[in-house]
């Protein structure tokens, strides 16, 4: 219960430290793989309240080692733990168990107990996810269930409502819950839990160094019939550590009259899910093409299976510029968004140089967290967001796969399967597996607004799908570890061979699977194609976004039709033979070239940059001739 997090200190003891110390080194040595996203905050971790996202659908996450300490007052001092574990059992739902253990001394002469302090059960759920005129809300109910010398004497349920609201500079967070029942006694165990409590958070996040810091202030009325109102404040930092585990640290002190309190807070968060070994069936959802404000749209776990990370693990410094072109996509879209009268001054010159000069250089350590990028952008259109999202974790999932040396050619071909049909259990979210037209991306009324206003970060967007589709290639064509490190290392170097002069050495057309990695594309022709839809709708939306001709308030609605038309089976779709003819004839030199074997000069394309190719619904060029290579 919040209540409990909020006010029962939960305690160490001396006997439990070697199970405490043995419990950390287990978490921190297990093979389960997950990505913990230390941008949603939780009850306690690190401030008393809490934002209104819950986990992803099948996500877990255990709070393993929550410490806290406080000090009610003079020789009255309480240590404890409270392991947690989160399930999201649904979309926007999650349930929560918990068993806080408490080590209370409870009068100046040293008298002390220790114990369980009851049994917690929560279940949350989350209306909506925030856009421009809703804020995120979740409502929730849970119960504190008698167990232990230090529990309640009877059950007790509290009811929760949480709000959300982000802004440009951070989040706001509202939080209000409300305990029913007969007031309690000041010696009936239990009385420390509150009446009600309402509390409002500030948080600011720093993306590329994967860091939260909040603070908040909270007044809640005990459940003892006094009626007495307590006021508190709370700071608090999250931090991400790894791919699985984010550390979290708060102080939190008593601000009513009389004795000051004061606690600290500190403990880690571990996600992970329970394997699938036959992905489900794909469902019918479908996210409907309108300007509605109020979204259901929510985010799911990857897949979880044993080649999780392997790429960032024997790969790092490939990996690590994902990391960067995460930064560099979410900055485009809001910029274009927030500051259309400035947006070429800011990312031809300031957020241009600052990518090439300095993030691709030193890129993130870990993904960047793009609702912290791209907030207003992000509060717009989640719905295509969160199919951008669902995809890269097919990208990223895919890069595993065939970086796994454990994995033999037949086992790969498997789990791409696995990954394939998991992927389209969210037809919410998933692009169409039938390759689409140029049409839906060049001969739309708002199209080629972005490439013409913005040659420099068009022309790096497409050096980032070539990038991202590339090193597929030496991963299938490399027969030996060496091979495969060398050949990645070999295209890793190519890209940053573009950045030197990039406005003159960048693709001048998007970088096509099937052109770039043949290889890949010819033994995994859907995902190839899942990715080319992808990156055409990358181009789409940014052209929504600089069009002036769409005024702001029917970006939204654009961008939504534009979306569904990339998910559905029918608008614009070729077929896979039209998909590699068309391919073919845009021109490999002109796509960036190669992504292996290839020589040191650049390639030269044979057409000007801007140039635009249109082509039928066969593949076959409409109009001018194009090289064919």
């Amino acid at each position: 219960m919040a209540t409990l997090a909020a006010r029962a200190p939960l305690q160490l003891p001396d006997f439990m430290r070697p199970m405490h110390i043995g419990l950390a080194l287990t978490l921190l040595t297990s093979a389960a793989q997950a990505q913990t996203d230390f941008y949603n905050t939780d009850r306690g971790r690190p401030l008393t309240v809490e934002d209104a996202v819950v986990i992803e659908r099948r996500a877990i996450e255990l709070q393993a080692v929550p410490l806290r300490v406080q000090r009610a007052g003079p020789g009255l001092t309480s240590w404890g733990i409270a392991p947690e574990l989160a399930f999201g059992i649904l979309p926007r739902t999650q349930i929560e168990f918990a068993v806080p253990i408490r080590f209370d001394q409870s009068d100046a002469a040293g008298a002390s107990i220790t114990g369980a302090a009851g049994v917690e059960l929560e279940l949350l759920h989350q209306l909506n996810t925030e856009t421009q005129f809703f804020p995120g809300l979740a409502l929730g109910a849970g119960v504190h269930l008698p167990a232990g010398p230090l529990g309640p004497e009877r059950a007790l349920t509290t009811f929760k409502a949480l709000a959300t609201r982000t802004l440009p500079w951070g989040r706001v967070h509202f939080n209000a819950t409300y305990t029913p029942g007969d007031a309690l006694l000041a010696n009936e165990r239990g009385a420390d839990e509150a009446r009600w409590l309402a509390g409002l958070a500030l948080d600011r996040t720093f993306p590329l160094h994967q860091t939260l810091v909040g603070v908040d202030v909270t007044a809640e009325e005990s459940l003892l019939d006094d009626g007495a109102v307590e006021w508190r404040s709370s700071v608090g930092l999250r931090r991400q550590m790894s791919s699985r585990l984010a550390m979290d640290a708060g102080i939190f002190r008593r601000l009513s009259a009389g004795t000051p309190g004061w606690g600290i807070t500190m403990g880690g968060a571990y996600a992970f899910a329970r394997p699938l070994k036959n992905p489900p069936r794909p469902s019918g959802v479908q996210v409907r093409p309108t300007g509605s404000q109020w979204t259901g749209v929510y985010e799911q776990f990857y897949l979880q299976a044993p080649h999780n990370f392997v790429f960032r693990r024997n790969y790092p410094a490939a990996d690590r510029l994902f990391n960067a072109f995460d930064y560099g996509h979410a900055i485009l879209y809001e910029k274009l968004w927030t500051r259309p009268q400035d947006a070429v001054a800011l990312l031809e010159d300031v957020e241009y140089s600052k990518l090439t000069e300095r993030i691709l250089n030193r890129p993130p350590r870990l993904p960047a967290v793009e609702d912290a990028i791209e907030p207003m952008y992000a509060r717009l259109a989640p719905e295509a967001k969160t199919m951008f999202e669902w995809a890269h974790i097919l990208h990223r999932q895919v890069y595993d796969v065939l970086a796994d040396e454990r994995l033999s050619p037949e086992g790969k071909d498997r789990e791409m399967a696995r990954l394939e049909a998991y992927y389209f259990t969210r037809r919410d979210l998933a692009f169409s597996r039938h390759p689409k037209s140029m049409a839906l991306m060049q001969e739309q009324p708002y199209s080629l607004a972005f490439r013409n206003s913005f040659p420099k970060f068009n022309g790096l967007i497409w050096a980032y799908h070539w990038l991202q589709v590339g090193l597929y290639e030496p991963l299938m064509v490399g027969t030996t570890v060496t091979e495969r490190q060398a050949g990645v290392a070999a295209t890793v170097a190519r890209f940053r061979q573009m950045t030197l002069d990039g406005p003159n050495n960048y693709p001048v057309v998007m970088p096509m699977t099937a052109a770039i990695a043949p290889t890949f594309a010819a033994r995994y022709p859907t995902i190839a194609i899942v990715f080319d839809n992808l990156h055409s709708l990358h181009d789409v939306i940014s052209d929504i976004l600089a069009n002036p001709m769409i005024p702001a308030n029917a970006k939204r609605a654009e961008i939504l039709k534009a979306a569904s038309a990339y998910r559905d089976d029918t608008t614009e779709i070729m077929t896979v033979e039209a998909w590699l003819r068309m391919t073919g004839h845009m021109g490999l030199h002109n796509q960036g070239g190669p992504a292996v074997g290839f020589l040191p000069a650049l390639p030269t394309p044979t057409v000007p940059r801007g140039f635009v190719m249109k082509h039928d619904k066969d593949g076959n060029p409409i109009g001018e001739h194009h090289d064919h290579e």
